[in-house]
């Protein structure tokens, strides 16, 4: 430890103050990709009254079921655990940065044995006492270390919420699959049954000679597919009820309620909200700005790697000095000083770690335009995904209910005696493939609109 007089301190203090006058602070890049000033695609409004996107938009369903499944995927998903976990450790870390730059006190005791020559008797030296140490933060280092590992802990929020965005979206997205899988599976069960009483007329026909026993073996055929269609409807909802089970934390997969069929759920786009304005909600966006700005303080900690550092110390301690068995009176050592250090020649240590910073943000920047990019292109996706639904839900609507009819008026026709029973047979089975399709694409709008809601959703 070096001492100096309080003037000589105070003059190489006052040196290094100017010095940090030239010191700039880090400042991240900004980008040359501007947010388009509209959609690309028709974003069409629903009400003016209607909210933008609330946050518990899987409450504008109406289904109690749905609402308290992605609650409790909330809750007790165990990648939310996980991302909360990494919250924490962001926010700690934030504490163990700041704490770098407050003064230093630590205790130090020793002993020792020893002599310095065969010709002298052993001495034992025993210390112990106190030691201060402080680096003031001329150049704005510790400032942006403190500001980097606060970013990150912001980023580390992001990511949670994020993540809490795409839980509920997954929730709602196998929710309303399975909401479907069990109509189609029903409405395939009803083909069924219409393919065995198709099959007895068939029968009938043939051993009366007025049908071949082709028509048999393609009923049969048909009714063969139609059970490995219900198989197969059956084996995804279970499928998804267990991709339930895992986003919702539960052992076992939960029964799934049917909502009313009075009851059609629709997720609308949300009302007048532009490119820029989605940029600012989305938390994906958002985290890469944080990370971002977070490579940038990051640089500028490497760059001031080049400036000099000054430490101030004190350091107090009692020893006691005993030579040949004598103990001498302890003795009270206090000492203070400061300390310069410049790096003139690393072998180019400083210049390669600015330039892996320099790259570094650099890619943090790529990294924050290809998440613009890729939220805009979600919303449009999204946008365009619902919109088609919307359009083949409605065709298909018409053409259900026309088969309805049909199936109507065959039925009265039978009972007249115009048509026979297999026309009527086939009339039903066009309005079942009618009604399937149907709700394939009801499923392909529902899941379209959780996909809106999702490009959309600035929190959860």
């Amino acid at each position: 430890m070096s001492c100096h007089s309080p003037a000589r301190l105070g003059l190489v203090a006052a040196a290094l103050v100017a010095l940090a006058g030239c010191a700039v602070p880090a400042a991240a890049p900004s980008s040359s990709w501007v947010a388009p000033a509209a959609w690309s695609v028709d974003a069409r409004p629903v009400a003016p009254s209607d909210p933008q996107v609330s946050e518990a938009w899987w409450r504008d369903v109406g289904s109690a079921e749905l609402a308290a499944l992605v609650e409790s995927a909330l809750r007790s998903n165990r990648d939310l655990h996980i991302a909360a976990a990494r919250v924490a450790q962001a926010r700690a870390g934030i504490e163990a940065v700041d704490a770098q730059g407050l003064p230093q006190l630590g205790f130090a005791a020793g002993a020792q044995r020893g002599r310095d020559s065969s010709a002298n008797p052993k001495s034992d030296v025993v210390h112990g006492g106190l030691r201060a140490s402080w680096e003031p933060d001329l150049f704005g280092a510790q400032g942006l270390a403190s500001q980097a590992a606060t970013l990150d802990a912001q980023s580390a929020e992001l990511a949670q919420q994020a993540m809490r965005v795409a839980i509920a979206a997954d929730v709602s997205t196998a929710w309303f699959e399975i909401q479907a899988l069990l109509r189609r599976e029903a409405v395939a069960r009803d083909a069924m049954t219409t393919l065995e009483r198709q099959i007895e007329v068939a029968r009938r026909r043939f051993e009366v000679g007025q049908s071949s026993v082709l028509d048999v073996d393609r009923l049969i055929a048909e009714l063969r597919q139609e059970a490995a269609t219900a198989a197969q409807l059956q084996g995804a909802q279970r499928a998804r009820q267990r991709q339930l089970a895992v986003l919702t934390g539960d052992a076992q997969p939960n029964p799934t309620l049917l909502f009313s069929d009075a009851h059609t759920p629709t997720l609308a786009a949300p009302a007048g909200l532009l490119p820029a304005e989605l940029l600012e909600r989305r938390p994906d966006v958002q985290l890469q700005a944080r990370a971002l700005e977070a490579a940038a303080a990051r640089l500028g900690v490497a760059r001031r790697d080049i400036y000099p550092r000054i430490q101030f110390d004190w350091a107090g301690r009692k020893e006691r000095l005993s030579v040949g068995g004598a103990s001498a009176s302890p003795t009270l050592v206090v000492g203070y000083g400061v300390s310069l250090a410049l790096p003139i020649f690393d072998g180019g240590r400083i210049r390669a770690n600015i330039a892996v910073h320099e790259a570094r943000t650099q890619e943090a920047m790529a990294g924050y335009e290809k998440a613009m990019l890729g939220a805009l292109a979600d919303a449009e996706t999204a946008l365009v995904q619902l919109a088609a639904a919307e359009t083949t839900v409605a065709e298909l609507e018409q053409a259900q209910r026309a088969g309805a009819d049909a199936a109507s008026r065959s039925q009265r026709l039978f009972e007249a005696g115009l048509v026979d029973l297999n026309t009527v047979l086939d009339v039903r089975r066009s309005h079942l493939r009618a009604q399937d399709a149907l709700l394939q694409a009801r499923s392909a709008q529902w899941v379209a609109g959780v996909s809106v809601r999702r490009a959309f959703a600035g929190g959860v």
